[in-house]
């Protein structure tokens, strides 16, 4: 006869790796922004993802990688905007527009994780979400390039322009996002347009310093 089963036991829940990981991406993002980055512990991470700190340790190695994980997830999600609009294959001034409008639009989008990396990570930290962003500008950076060497823009070194734009505009989507106040997104991007526009030389521009 089989044994009786213990009334009101609950069935253990085998979850998949993949599975345990998005729990600590999302309990570390609770964490992160309950109580900041610099007093977050791995102890609450693991206790808000409903884990042992050895199930943690399958995943990441610290904290910094959980914070450089969600934003690897951040850039990955633009990377494949940038793609998708790239994809189109539409006149090159309408490309580059829609892509600084989508990035400033997904930077807006997501202020809170914005204002964890650059307001309260570590250098660790930062140096992980550096390495993530350097996939987003050498997409666009390439494309830039192309754009210059068809005649469409002009920069005696396009790569370093479109650099220069970037920074400018991650810059000051920062320094907005860090105020932690109402972020006009139409405006700020009609900026970085008319910055990119200037730089790179768009006809409209060239046009008027010509008369």
């Amino acid at each position: 006869m089989p044994p009786a089963t213990t009334p009101g036991k609950r069935k253990r829940v085998v979850k998949s790796a993949d599975a345990r990981r998005a729990d600590i991406l999302r309990a570390g993002r609770e964490v992160f922004a309950t109580v900041g980055f610099s007093e977050a512990t791995i102890a609450d991470i693991t206790a808000a993802a409903g884990m042992g700190k050895g199930s943690f340790y399958l995943h990441f190695e610290t904290k910094d990688h959980v914070l450089a994980a969600l934003w690897e997830e951040y850039v990955a999600a633009f990377v494949d905007t940038t793609r998708r609009i790239l994809a189109k294959e539409q006149e090159w001034w309408p490309t580059i527009d829609e892509l600084l409008t989508a990035l400033i639009a997904h930077a807006v989008g997501h202020a809170e994780l914005h204002r964890l990396v650059y307001g309260s990570a570590n250098g660790t930290a930062l140096e992980l979400c550096k390495e993530s962003n350097a996939r987003v500008v050498a997409l666009i950076g390439e494309f830039v390039t192309r754009g210059a060497a068809a005649g469409v823009f002009a920069s005696r070194n396009p790569d370093w322009t479109f650099r220069m734009i970037y920074h400018a505009a991650d810059g000051l989507l920062d320094d907005l996002i860090g105020r932690r106040a109402p972020i006009d997104t139409a405006e700020v991007t009609r900026v970085v347009l008319e910055l990119a526009h200037r730089a790179l030389g768009h006809p409209a521009h060239v046009a008027s310093h010509s008369e």
